[in-house]
C-alpha cells in the first residue's frame, strides 16, 4: 500500500475536515453527478503541487477554497494532506511514513510542508520524480481525458515513457543545466564587457602609471640632487661661520688690546682729553649702534631673498596647480565625451529596443489574425461537411427512390410484354424485312437517278425525248409499288414491336423519371465533390496558415530573444554610463579640491607679495637711519679730530693705534658682517628646504659630509632631470594606485572568467552525459513497453496487432511516438480513425504496458470506463484486477462491473447541498456484517446491503446513529 489516507478541509466542496482511509487493491469511488467525486482528484493533484488551476477545474488558484453555500459561509484557507506509506523506500527520505500538506489562503498566499517541515512545491515535485506520480506522469486518467494520450502530438506523448524510463529528473537536471548553461554564458558575456572596460582603463592607467613613476623617480632625483647642493651649500656655510668665528676672535682680541692701549695712552692726555673720551665712547655707541643696522639691513635682505624664493617656488606650484586643473578638465572634458556617446549608443538601442517590441507586436497579431482565418476556415469546413452529409441523406433518398422506380420499370416491363405477346423473333424477322426493302427501294432510286442525270447532260431529240418521258413514269410507278412494300414491312416491324415503349420513353413516362433521378444523384455526386475540394482548400489554406503561424512564432521567437539581448545591452549601456558618471563626479571633486588648493596657493602668494613689499619699506628705512648714523660718526670724527690737535705728547702715537684700532675694528665689523650673513645663510638654507619639503634639513646632517660628488656635476644632472621631468608634460599623479587597484580587479575578472569558463565546459559535460545515459534507458524501456504495448493490446482485444514508431529514430531524446493499432477485422491505421471505445482500451493498453515495465505506486481512473461496452469492461476489470497486486487503483466509476471488481467502495454524496461527505465501505469484510463507515461523522450506520445485481448508493445519506 502506497496511499495510507488523506485529510482534506476547506478545498472545493469539502467544507468539513475530511479524513479518507486507502485500502490496497483496487478502490471505487461513487456518487451521483456532481457530489464532488472528481474533488477528491483534484485534491491529490492539488497536494502534490499543481500549479495550473485549469487542471484543477477553476479559473484561478483561490476558487478551490470552499466558497459556501445557502447555509454556510464561505472559508478561507483549503488545505489537504496526503499521507504516504514509505516503507519501501521509493521516495529519497529515510522516513517509513511521508505526510504531505499543502495550505492555500484566499489572500493567495500558501505553504507546503513535508512532515510538518515547511518546504517548497519544486522540493515536492522532485520528490515524486521517475515514481510515476505526478501531474505530468501516468498515476493520473482524468475524466474525459483518457484519449489525451493518444490525439496528443507524438512529441506530447514522451512524457509516460520518460517517467517509465525514470529520466525525468535526469530531464528536469539536463534542463536545468541548460538554463545554468545560459546564466554561465550570459555571466562570461557581461564577464567579457567588463574586462573589456576595466582592459581599457589597465591599458591607459598602466601608461599614466609609467609615467608616473618616471615622473616620481625624476622628482626623487631632483629631491636629492637639490638636496644634495643645499647639503653642500650649508657645508660651505657652516665652513665659513667656523672660519669666520675664528677670525673674529682673533681680531677681537687684537681691537680689545689696542682699545686698551689707546685708554692708557687717553688716561695720560689732560683734562681735555675727557670730550674726546666722551665723543670717542659716542663714537663707540654710534658705531655699535650701526654695526647693528647693518646687521639689520642684511637679515631684512637675506628676508627678502627668501621671500623671493618662496615666491619663484609658490609661482611654479601654482603653474602645477594650473597644469593639474587643465589635466583634469581635459579627462573631465574626455569622460563628459564617453557619456555622450554612450547615451547617443543607449537611445539608439532604445530605440531598436522599441521597433523589436512594435515587431512582436505586429507578429502577435499576424498568428492571432491567422489563428482566427484557421478557426474560421474549420467553422466554413465543418458548415461544408454538415452540408455534405444532408446532400448524402439526400442521395440516400434519391437512391431509395431510384431503387424504388427501377423495380417499377422491371415490374412493368414484364407485365406489358407479357400483355403484347412480344417476340423476339418476329421482332427480328419484321426488322429484316423492313430492312431489306428499304435497301432495294434506296438501289432503284439511284439507278433512276444516274439514268435521268445521263439524259439531261446530252441535247435529246423529240422522240428521246418522249422515250425519256415513259422510262420517268414507268420509273415512278415502280417506285410507288417498291413504297408500298417498304410500308407494308414498317407495319409488320410496328406490330412486332411493344407499343407500350413510347409510353415509357415519353416526358410523362416512368424512364424519364428514372433518369431525372439520375441527374439529381450526378448532381448531388457534382456538389458533393465540388464541396469536398472546397474543404480540401480550406484545410490547404489552413495548413499553409498554420505554416505561417510557426515562421511567425520562430521569428517572434528570435525577436523576443533579440529583446531580451538588447534589453542586457541597454543595461550594460547604463551600468557604463553609471560608471563614467561616477567617474566623472570624482573628476570633478578632484578638480574642485585642486582649484581650492590653488585659490589657497594663489592667497599665499599675495600675502608673500605683500610681505615682500613690507620688507623692502623696512629696509628703505633702516638705510635711512644706517645714512643718518654715519653722517654723525663723520662729524663726531671731525671733532675729535679737533680735539685731538689740542692734545700734544702722543698724539702721534694715539693716531697711529687709533688707526691700528679703526683697522681691526673695520675687519671686526666686516667678519661679523660676514659671520651674521653666514647664520642667515644656514637659516635660510634651512628654512626654504623646510617650506619646500617640509622635512627638517639637520636630519640629514651625516649625508653632508658624505656627499662626494662636485657641485658642478650635480647641477649638470639636476639640469638634465628637471629637462626630463619638464618633458614629461602633465601626470595622473594617483595612477600607480589606481593601476594596481585597476589590476587587482583585472586579475580577479580574468580570474572569474578562467572559472567561469571551466564551469561551462564542466556543465557542458556533465549535460552530455545525463543525455547520453538518459538516451539509453529511454530507448531500453520504449522498447520494453512497445513489446508490452502489443501484448496487452491483443489481450484485451482478443487479437489484433498494436504498435509504438519513434517519429525521428536519429534524435531519441526529442522524437516523438507515433502509435498505430489494429483491432480485430480491421487493417492497421492511425488511433486517430478509431472509435472512443477503441482509444480508450488503447489507451488503457498503453498504461498497463507501461505499468509492466515500472508500476506507479497508485493510479486515479476518471471514468475512463464510460466509453466502453460491457464486453470491454469486463477485459478492462480483468487487467486491473491483474494489475491490483502491484499498485493501487482509485476508480471514479458509475459501471456496476467494475464497481463490482473492486475490494474496497468509497461514496461520495451531499446531505447538504453543496457539501461534499465520504462513505466508506470494504466489499469483502462490511458487505458481511452491514456496516458502512462514515467518515465525515466518524461513526457507524447499519444500512441494508444491496443484493447481487449491483452495488449502489443509498438514495439519500444515512442517519446518525
Amino acid at each position: 500500500m502506497f496511499l495510507k489516507s488523506l485529510d482534506i478541509h476547506g478545498f472545493k466542496s469539502f467544507a468539513d475536515k475530511t479524513h479518507i482511509d486507502f485500502a490496497e487493491g483496487i478502490t471505487a469511488l461513487l456518487g451521483p453527478n456532481g457530489c464532488g467525486k472528481s474533488n477528491v482528484v483534484d485534491s491529490i493533484k492539488w497536494v502534490l503541487a499543481e500549479r495550473n488551476s485549469k487542471n484543477l477545474r477553476a479559473e484561478k488558484m483561490e476558487d478551490v477554497i470552499f466558497n459556501g453555500t445557502e447555509r454556510r459561509p464561505a472559508l478561507n484557507t483549503a488545505e489537504v494532506t496526503l499521507t504516504i506509506a514509505n516503507d519501501k523506500g521509493l521516495l529519497p527520505l529515510d522516513e517509513e511514513e511521508i505526510a504531505i500538506t499543502r495550505r492555500l489562503y484566499r489572500s493567495g498566499d500558501q505553504e507546503y510542508f513535508i512532515n510538518k517541515r515547511p518546504a517548497g512545491p519544486t522540493e515536492i515535485r522532485r520528490l515524486f520524480m521517475d515514481t510515476g506520480v505526478g501531474k505530468a506522469a501516468y498515476s493520473v486518467m482524468e475524466q474525459g481525458k483518457i484519449d489525451q494520450i493518444l490525439s496528443s502530438k507524438p512529441e506530447d506523448r514522451r512524457y509516460l515513457f520518460e517517467e517509465a524510463a525514470g529520466i525525468s529528473r535526469s530531464k528536469a537536471e539536463v534542463a536545468e543545466a541548460e538554463r545554468e548553461l545560459e546564466r554561465t554564458r550570459q555571466n562570461m558575456t557581461q564577464i567579457e564587457i567588463a574586462m573589456g572596460e576595466i582592459k581599457r582603463q589597465y591599458d591607459t592607467l598602466k601608461v599614466q602609471s609609467e609615467k608616473t613613476i618616471k615622473y616620481r623617480k625624476f622628482k626623487e632625483d631632483i629631491y636629492l640632487y637639490e638636496l644634495d647642493l643645499t647639503l653642500l651649500r650649508l657645508k660651505n656655510f657652516v665652513t665659513d661661520k667656523a672660519r669666520h668665528e675664528e677670525e673674529l676672535k682673533k681680531v677681537q682680541e687684537k681691537r680689545d688690546k689696542v682699545r686698551q692701549e689707546i685708554e692708557e695712552i687717553n688716561n695720560t692726555i689732560s683734562e681735555n682729553m675727557d670730550k674726546v673720551k666722551a665723543m670717542q665712547e659716542d663714537l663707540y655707541n654710534k658705531q655699535a649702534k650701526l654695526l647693528a643696522i647693518g646687521q639689520e639691513k642684511n637679515g631684512k635682505l637675506e628676508l627678502i631673498k627668501q621671500q623671493n624664493q618662496q615666491a619663484l617656488l609658490m609661482k611654479e606650484k601654482l603653474n602645477s596647480l594650473e597644469g593639474r586643473c587643465s589635466a583634469i578638465q581635459e579627462r573631465i572634458d574626455t569622460v563628459q565625451e564617453e557619456i555622450d556617446e554612450n547615451n547617443a549608443i543607449l537611445h539608439e538601442k532604445n530605440k531598436q529596443l522599441n521597433d523589436i517590441k512594435t515587431n512582436i507586436e505586429s507578429f502577435q497579431k499576424n498568428i492571432e489574425t491567422s489563428s482566427r482565418q484557421i478557426t474560421d476556415n474549420d467553422r466554413k469546413a465543418d458548415s461544408l461537411r454538415t452540408q455534405i452529409g444532408q446532400l448524402e441523406e439526400e442521395r440516400a433518398g434519391l437512391q431509395k427512390e431510384l431503387a424504388a422506380i427501377t423495380e417499377d420499370i422491371v415490374s412493368m416491363l414484364d407485365a406489358k410484354l407479357k400483355d403484347a405477346g412480344f417476340s423476339e423473333g418476329a421482332l427480328r424477322i419484321a426488322k429484316e424485312e423492313l430492312e431489306q426493302n428499304f435497301a432495294k427501294l434506296k438501289i432503284f432510286l439511284d439507278g433512276r437517278k444516274n439514268i435521268f442525270s445521263d439524259y439531261a447532260a446530252r441535247k435529246l431529240s423529240a422522240e428521246e425525248a418522249g422515250k425519256t418521258a415513259s422510262e420517268a413514269v414507268e420509273a415512278f410507278e415502280e417506285a410507288g409499288r417498291q413504297m408500298a412494300e417498304v410500308e407494308a414491312s414498317l407495319k409488320k416491324y410496328q406490330d412486332a414491336s411493344p407499343a407500350f415503349i413510347t409510353e415509357f420513353l415519353s416526358p410523362e413516362g416512368i424512364m424519364t423519371k428514372k433518369r431525372g433521378i439520375d441527374d439529381k444523384i450526378n448532381q448531388n455526386r457534382d456538389k458533393v465533390d465540388d464541396i469536398n475540394n472546397q474543404i480540401k482548400e480550406l484545410h490547404s489554406k489552413n495548413s499553409e496558415l498554420t505554416t505561417k503561424i510557426n515562421e511567425y512564432r520562430d521569428t517572434l521567437q528570435k525577436l523576443k530573444l533579440n529583446e531580451i539581448q538588447m534589453q542586457e545591452q541597454i543595461t550594460a549601456s547604463q551600468n557604463q554610463i553609471n560608471t563614467l558618471n561616477r567617474q566623472l563626479t570624482g573628476e570633478q571633486t578632484t578638480l574642485r579640491e585642486t582649484q581650492d588648493e590653488l585659490y589657497v596657493e594663489t592667497k599665499r602668494a599675495e600675502e608673500l607679495n605683500e610681505q615682500i613689499n613690507q620688507y623692502q619699506d623696512e629696509l628703505a628705512e633702516i638705510e635711512y637711519r644706517g645714512k643718518q648714523l654715519a653722517d654723525e660718526m663723520n662729524k663726531l670724527d671731525e671733532e675729535i679730530a679737533k680735539a685731538n690737535k689740542s692734545v700734544s705728547g702722543k698724539s702721534d702715537t694715539l693716531d697711529k693705534k687709533r688707526e691700528e684700532q679703526n683697522k681691526y675694528q673695520e675687519q671686526f665689523e666686516r667678519l661679523s658682517l660676514s659671520l651674521n650673513s653666514a647664520d642667515n645663510d644656514i637659516r635660510n638654507v634651512k628654512q626654504n628646504f623646510q617650506d619646500q619639503y617640509s622635512r627638517d634639513l639637520i636630519e640629514f646632517e651625516e649625508r653632508m659630509y658624505k656627499i662626494t660628488t662636485p657641485a658642478t656635476e650635480l647641477r649638470e644632472k639636476l639640469s638634465e632631470a628637471k629637462k626630463d621631468f619638464a618633458a614629461l608634460g602633465s601626470v595622473n599623479l594617483m595612477a600607480p594606485e589606481e593601476f594596481n587597484e585597476v589590476k587587482e580587479r583585472y586579475e580577479r575578472q580574468r580570474t572569474n572568467y578562467e572559472d567561469t569558463q571551466k564551469s561551462l565546459e564542466n556543465l557542458v559535460r556533465v549535460s552530455e552525459e545525463i543525455k547520453s545515459k538518459s538516451a539509453e534507458m529511454f530507448l531500453e524501456t520504449y522498447n520494453q513497453i512497445k513489446k508490452n504495448f502489443h501484448n496487452m493490446f491483443r489481450r484485451l482485444f482478443n487479437g489484433g496487432r498494436a504498435e509504438l514508431k519513434l517519429a525521428d529514430p536519429a534524435n531519441i531524446l526529442s522524437s516523438g511516438i507515433d502509435i498505430y493499432a489494429q483491432p480485430p477485422g480491421k487493417k492497421l491505421e492511425n488511433i486517430a480513425l478509431l472509435s472512443g471505445g477503441e482509444k480508450t482500451m488503447t489507451a488503457v493498453a498503453l498504461l498497463f504496458a507501461t505499468y509492466q515495465v515500472r508500476p506507479s505506486p497508485f493510479c486515479l481512473l476518471d471514468e475512463i470506463d464510460a466509453a466502453l461496452d460491457d464486453k470491454n469492461v469486463s477485459s478492462f476489470v480483468t487487467a486491473l484486477e491483474s494489475f491490483a497486486s502491484v499498485s493501487q487503483y482509485i476508480v471514479i466509476t458509475h459501471n456496476k462491473k467494475t464497481v463490482m471488481g473492486a475490494s474496497t467502495m468509497l461514496g461520495i454524496t451531499m446531505e447538504e447541498s453543496g457539501v461534499s461527505k465520504i462513505i466508506a465501505l470494504r466489499l469483502d469484510e462490511d458487505i458481511k456484517r452491514g456496516t458502512i463507515v462514515d467518515h465525515n461523522q466518524d461513526d457507524f450506520k447499519d444500512e441494508e446491503v444491496p443484493d447481487e445485481e449491483g452495488v449502489v448508493l443509498p438514495p439519500r445519506p444515512p442517519k446518525r446513529v
